[in-house]
């Protein structure tokens, strides 16, 4: 695929980012097919050293630019195809720079119903709009002549009075679907509008009423909610408008809308014959039309604009989250805490093997507070437990003390117990990764399982649920899916290639991420492993069936070989520079285990 200059020129401007930085980049994911991950690493010395985000950014706004040209070459091709392209209409159309100034054009050629004004235009009636707009005569001096050309020789239209309405018609479409007067109206929308919302009054039957009680009596600057620090209001604003608790709206001082719509269509009113008339269409269009469609604008764009930040927040929490300390080889003993129907235990060895499962009771009904104090201790002597993991759900808080106050090891302090955040434990407990991994274990195991593993290595355990469901920002089911689902994929991608992973242990979940590998590819990995046994060096990675030569470039470096035949597969170094480094410990006498 050829790179767009243009769509590079847009990126770098948008992005502040040298445009060669900008076009080096563009070649390397779009002609290339090279990965975030592997660019970010691999590719400093083209790209200027761009992180991944600064990657993401690039390719955002290249795309963003072939959307808009797409756009506008088929608005160009629709309205050459009605007929009603003018060279003044073809150079505002390719003079547009949003998506938003093209929808405003394009708006008056996508009315498939025919409105008044447009049946006035049929029927004559523009000129008489156009003396309206224009004539420092009055309509009523002119009367008789207007009548004699537009109705008595005018055989569509009856009336003087109809041929006035249809004028005015005409204007009131004119004033209001103007983009160049939206496009000034726009701009005093962002500077000077303000968001506001009162209770509806049948919210009191709404069950989530109360929770909106700080918005009921709410105003606040458009400029200023539209801050990253503060879109969370425009959120719950959006969702207590959703639910019908809410009326929420957005708008600027009539008076200065008035003056902007008069001051671009009539500058010098005060000297035109029907002043008064023209300035009643203008506040008509206005508030009738342009302050409707400005409001609705401006709400969907501040939504856009709250996406972005609550999405930020979301992948800053998440990489914190998979980034956690890993604990490395420890023997784990896992807790889902439970009342009526017990706490399920598991146990998991060092390397995050399942080993056994038990379900204690030390709570009500059944209160065996010895048995359970019993079972766990033999479970830390038999199994060399050093840790216990427990859910932080309900009764999480109620277990650690259960296991603080009567476990001997705990209290000797030779095993530490903890709390686990174990949110998204019961998405992965029932999905197809855990019925495939455990496929005899009830879901009360699986979850346990889960606790205890995300304790011990958090990266490789968490890649297997879906990133929403980790419990990591607010509204996460208001913000735009598609957006936020590959925002995360993508925080979870540069995760796990930051750290890298083991070939001979990593899971079929956690490999998936793994630049240019996949889920069939992934799959492809563990199969060959447990047929053939561990692998020895990278270079058996191109034996495996679709693991082409392009996949082992954007992967190599990322997948780590331990105890192998060569020292350098348990690095970070590209197999394609390992050339680089056995020739400089040639030439230094080094051996390459020094």
């Amino acid at each position: 695929m050829s790179l767009d200059i243009q769509a590079i020129t847009y990126a770098a401007t948008q992005t502040s980012i040298n445009v060669r930085q900008v076009a080096a980049t563009c070649k390397l994911l779009i002609e290339d097919q090279c990965t975030v991950p592997f660019i970010s690493r691999y590719r400093k010395e083209v790209t200027g050293s761009l992180d991944e985000v600064q990657i993401r950014q690039i390719h955002e706004h290249y795309e963003e630019y072939l959307k808009i040209e797409q756009r506008r070459t088929f608005i160009l091709e629709t309205i050459e195809k009605m007929e009603k392209m003018t060279p003044e209409l073809k150079n505002k159309i390719l003079s547009a720079q949003t998506l938003n100034q093209l929808e405003d054009i394009y708006a008056p050629f996508k009315v498939k119903k025919k409105t008044k004004g447009m049946i006035a235009q049929e029927n004559g009636l523009e000129p008489f709009a156009h003396f309206l707009l224009t004539s420092f005569d009055s309509l009523e001096s002119q009367k008789a002549e207007l009548e004699k050309r537009f109705v008595t020789e005018n055989e569509k239209i009856a009336t003087f009075q109809e041929a006035f309405e249809g004028a005015c018609h005409i204007l009131l479409e004119k004033f209001s679907g103007d983009p160049e007067m939206k496009e000034k109206m726009r701009q005093e929308y962002w500077n000077s509008s303000i968001i506001s919302s009162e209770k509806r009054k049948e919210a009191e039957k709404e069950a989530e009423f109360l929770k909106f009680k700080d918005f009921f009596e709410f105003s606040e600057p458009v400029r200023q909610i539209k801050e990253a620090k503060n879109t969370h209001r425009f959120l719950a604003l959006r969702r207590g408008m959703t639910l019908n608790i809410l009326k929420v709206t957005v708008a600027i001082d009539a008076n200065t809308a008035y003056q902007i719509m008069q001051n671009h269509f009539f500058a010098d009113a005060t000297k035109l014959g029907n002043y008064a008339l023209l300035k009643k269409i203008s506040e008509k269009a206005f508030d009738n039309h342009v302050a409707l469609s400005m409001d609705l604008e401006i709400k969907t764009e501040l939504k856009k604009i709250a996406d972005d930040a609550a999405i930020s927040v979301f992948g800053v929490n998440l990489k914190n989250l998979l980034l956690q300390p890993y604990l490395g080889a420890k023997s784990v003993l896992g807790i889902d805490p439970g009342i009526r129907t017990g706490c399920k235990i598991v146990i998991i060895d060092q390397t995050g093997k399942y080993i056994a499962d038990h379900v204690i009771y030390p709570f009500a009904p059944k209160f065996d507070v010895e048995g359970s104090r019993v079972i766990i201790e033999k479970i830390i002597e038999l199994f060399n437990i050093e840790y216990i993991a427990i859910g932080n759900g309900t009764n999480g808080r109620e277990t650690l003390e259960f296991v603080q106050d009567n476990i001997k090891q705990v209290k000797e302090e030779k095993v530490k117990a903890v709390l686990v955040n174990e949110s998204g434990a019961s998405i992965y407990s029932a999905s197809d990764i855990a019925r495939e991994e455990f496929p005899d274990k009830d879901v009360t195991v699986r979850g346990s399982i889960s606790i205890a593993r995300r304790f011990q290595d958090p990266l490789a355990e968490l890649v297997k649920i879906d990133p929403k469901s980790i419990g990591v920002g607010q509204y996460q089911h208001d913000i735009n899916q598609v957006k936020l689902k590959k925002s995360l994929e993508g925080v979870v991608e540069d995760c796990v290639n930051f750290v890298g992973v083991d070939i001979n242990t990593a899971s079929a979940p956690l490999l998936s991420f793994i630049s240019g590998i996949g889920p069939s590819v992934a799959k492809k990995i563990v199969e060959t492993r447990e047929k053939n046994g561990g692998f020895k060096k990278r270079e058996d990675l191109l034996t495996i069936s679709r693991f082409s030569q392009k996949i082992f470039e954007q992967s190599a470096g990322f997948l780590r070989i331990y105890n192998g035949e060569n020292l350098l597969d348990s690095t970070f170094i590209h197999p394609e520079n390992y050339p680089i480094l056995e020739e400089w410990t040639k030439q230094n006498n080094i051996s390459l285990n020094d």
